[in-house]
């Protein structure tokens, strides 16, 4: 974002705190919009610049209330704090700068929104997502030849080579973006634009490049957790992460030998495994639910009665738990301030473990849970002793 013209995470925050516990703004801003609309305003969002997920939706409400917004700063009185808003809003580059960023960022969102859902984990996709983030961004600005010449290396393409950029015209920037950018050309040069558009992109994949870990053999590996592609992976696979995380207990010889017999098992027995399940992505696609598989798969059973798949399911259980982001613990402290908080300060650590794991593992609202009146008679009986206990 800082390698754009205009430093739109900034003015999101300045617009925000600009409204923000003043009753009497909102209501100018409200009485102004109505004047030129029939609907009333949607609420001004608050961005923070440390959650990318914040960023699109404020681009797409701004962009919405663009006109309104200018009419409104223009008409107030003139501050150093609204001259400056005022004047950032009335930048010709405002406008195009919302379109881009509405284009290019839902990518990175779905890509987000993938991995921090608590509901499936996606670990095992994580290798596979990662490149193809890349290569979308990747083929936004480079030539498709570049690309293809570094075949499966997306990393190693030479970003500052110009030759590998394409021109102008054919840049990745939308539909809507290109509209408005005909009718700017007419008034303005729209060279510094398409120059921001470039430096934006190379600022993104240069530090993808940095930051993801293409040569780390152990995401590549982790796609053997995909019921789908377990058959495409070979002894060896099961044999590096047995021994990559001996906390499973699989690292022995003896045990390095069974997980390799029942591997071979696994993959010459297609027709055995249990049926697989699937969920929707955050793109609409179907994608197998690795969990409920692996758990059908550690209940098999030979015509002895015992486990036909105790090592491997063990490693896959172990696999599973790998968390691929911190969300889930940064989501465990955002529930637990909403819990105990200063007018429940005194708390047992037992009940807040409870009220923990109900808000964890139960997807309803609370208004809409049915409960039995055994358990509101079980549930009467324990406060009532509790109360009455001195």
């Amino acid at each position: 974002m800082s390698t754009l013209p205009l430093d739109i995470d900034q003015l999101f925050i300045d617009i925000y705190y600009y409204f923000h516990h003043s009753s009497k703004r909102n209501q100018e801003f409200i009485e102004m919009w109505c004047s030129f609309y029939t609907n009333e305003p949607k609420v001004i969002l608050k961005h923070c610049q440390t959650r990318w997920l914040s960023l699109l939706r404020c681009v797409d409400r701004y962009l919405e209330q663009l006109p309104g917004l200018i009419s409104y700063f223009l008409s107030c009185v003139q501050t150093t704090k609204v001259v400056s808003i005022a004047e950032r809003l009335q930048n010709p580059l405002i406008k195009p700068l919302l379109l881009f960023l509405k284009h290019v960022l839902p990518f990175m969102d779905r890509f987000n929104r993938s991995f921090q859902k608590s509901n499936e984990n996606n670990t095992c996709e994580l290798f596979t997502e990662i490149n193809r983030l890349v290569r979308i961004y990747a083929a936004n600005l480079l030539t498709h030849n570049s690309i293809q010449q570094v075949g499966d290396k997306i990393h190693t393409v030479d970003l500052d080579k110009g030759e590998n950029h394409k021109p102008d015209e054919s840049l990745s920037i939308g539909i809507d973006t290109w509209v408005c950018v005909a009718e700017l050309e007419k008034e303005m040069d729209m060279k510094p634009f398409f120059s921001a558009v470039k430096q934006f992109y190379l600022a993104t994949l240069k530090k993808m490049f940095k930051k993801f870990p293409f040569e780390d053999t152990l995401l590549q590996d982790l796609g053997i957790i995909r019921p789908n592609k377990t058959a495409s992976y070979t002894v060896n696979t099961v044999d590096r992460l047995a021994k990559r995380f001996p906390q499973i207990e699989l690292a022995s010889s003896c045990s390095l030998d069974c997980l390799a017999e029942e591997f071979t098992d696994f993959v010459l027995s297609p027709s055995n495994l249990p049926p697989l399940m699937y969920y929707k992505d955050c793109d609409g696609t179907d994608k197998p639910r690795p969990g409920p598989f692996w758990w059908e798969v550690g209940k098999m059973k030979t015509l002895l009665g015992e486990s036909r798949f105790p090592k491997l399911a063990k490693l896959m259980a172990g696999l599973l738990s790998i968390p691929c982001s911190n969300a889930d613990s940064e989501r465990g402290f955002s529930i637990l301030r909403k819990i105990h908080t200063d007018q429940r300060s005194n708390l047992d650590q037992s009940t807040l473990i409870s009220l923990m794991s109900i808000k964890y593992n139960c997807d309803d609202c609370c208004h809409e849970e049915k409960l039995d009146d055994q358990l509101l008679t079980n549930c009467k009986k324990a406060t009532h002793k509790v109360l009455t206990t001195k």
